[in-house]
């Protein structure tokens, strides 16, 4: 996978500020002074068409909970030889601030609550980093699980930064303990031990740590080449042949104890949504009621669901190939929707000042009527 990645690909590996403060004091050990960091990486084509005929996309991945960007590499690495009715621009792989190389420079800095939507509003930051870059192009964002709140969260914060979303077995309505108002997650405490059992993060050998990856933790059934990345990116060495993980348990098992009350605010927003949204799922999976997705549909003016029928709720890792090909399908449907691009670079004085004029009568002759005022109805 490396080698192929390198030979098609100039990667960058880039750290920007997270969004900051963050949604709630107890992100950071010290909210008044603590920044937290994003590490992410960007991949551009070494022979890049550059046809202005051709539609340009960037791509945003965004990865689930006890996850990093090093899932989604398979996907870059395979992107390249793709036929598309599309060119690439840039893909961008980011670690969420408690995950990967982001948990690594953070480590004395994360507090106990980890707020899903603070990792949309990072999402957002890392795209206008990059995408906004005075080249036209469509961009999308792709998450898989947490990774899917964010991306449909990004189509909220910020709503025309994302011309597409596709979210991956989205996490948004759950489970809570009965006779809560859903203003915190609660889980029970058997779940919690379930959890636990599979996030270890330290280990007193080699061996103990590649048969609890393979065997333990919840990638059993991941693809060969996605699992080998994954058991070598987040492998830490420790004096006397101890190895530990980038991402600490404690962090892994706060994602699954902070959905609410983000979720909250994300299904009181989902009707604002411009956006379209094609929504991938796995026929098999369980992780998410399916109120979840009826939720989901019932809520997003724009909603398409795309079922892969033996799909499970890792269906990214375990089924990549079929993932990627209806991202890829998703994507290329988009584009061959859309109108050609206004071939306008920029305007002079002039054009600008007639376009506003024109564009201004227009407007209002929309929102200026002769009728009585009345209080409006919600």
């Amino acid at each position: 996978m490396e080698k192929l990645i390198n030979s098609k690909y100039k990667r960058e590996s880039k750290i920007i500020n997270a969004a900051h403060p963050r949604t709630f004091r107890d992100s950071t050990l010290v909210p008044d002074k603590d920044v937290l960091q994003v590490v992410y990486d960007v991949y551009s084509l070494i022979e890049a068409d550059s046809s202005p005929s051709v539609p340009r996309v960037n791509l945003l991945f965004l990865h689930g909970s006890g996850m990093s960007r090093c899932i989604w590499e398979y996907y870059v690495a395979h992107l390249a030889d793709c036929r598309l009715n599309w060119r690439i621009g840039k893909i961008v792989l980011m670690d969420q601030v408690t995950h990967g190389d982001s948990a690594v420079l953070n480590a004395d800095k994360l507090g106990v609550n980890y707020d899903w939507v603070d990792g949309a509003r990072d999402a957002c930051k890392v795209a206008q980093n990059e995408f906004l870059d005075g080249v036209p192009a469509y961009n999308v964002v792709i998450g898989h699980s947490m990774g899917g709140f964010q991306a449909l969260s990004c189509g909220i914060l910020v709503p025309n930064l994302f011309q597409l979303i596709l979210p991956i077995e989205p996490v948004a309505l759950m489970y809570n303990a009965k006779g809560s108002n859903n203003e915190y997650t609660t889980i029970p405490k058997k779940f919690f031990k379930a959890l636990s059992g599979k996030t270890k993060d330290h280990f007193n050998s080699e061996s103990e740590y590649i048969t609890f990856m393979r065997k333990g933790s919840f990638f059993p059934r991941v693809h060969s080449e996605i699992l080998s990345r994954i058991i070598d990116f987040e492998r830490i060495y420790l004096p006397g042949g101890e190895i530990k993980t980038k991402m600490e348990q404690r962090q892994n098992l706060l994602c699954y104890l902070t959905l609410f009350p983000g979720a909250k605010w994300l299904l009181g927003s989902l009707k604002f949504m411009k956006a379209p949204v094609v929504s991938i799922e796995g026929g098999i999976s369980k992780w998410c009621p399916k109120e979840n997705q009826e939720t989901l549909e019932r809520l997003i003016p724009n909603y398409t669901r795309d079922k892969i029928p033996d799909g499970d709720h890792l269906l990214n890792i375990e089924m990549p190939d079929e993932t990627l090909a209806r991202i890829l399908c998703h994507i290329s449907r988009f584009i061959a929707s859309q109108p050609p691009k206004d071939s306008t670079m920029d305007l002079n004085m002039d054009q600008r000042r007639g376009r506003f004029a024109n564009e201004y009568a227009l407007y209002c002759d929309l929102r200026v009527q002769d009728r009585p005022l009345e209080l409006s109805k919600f």
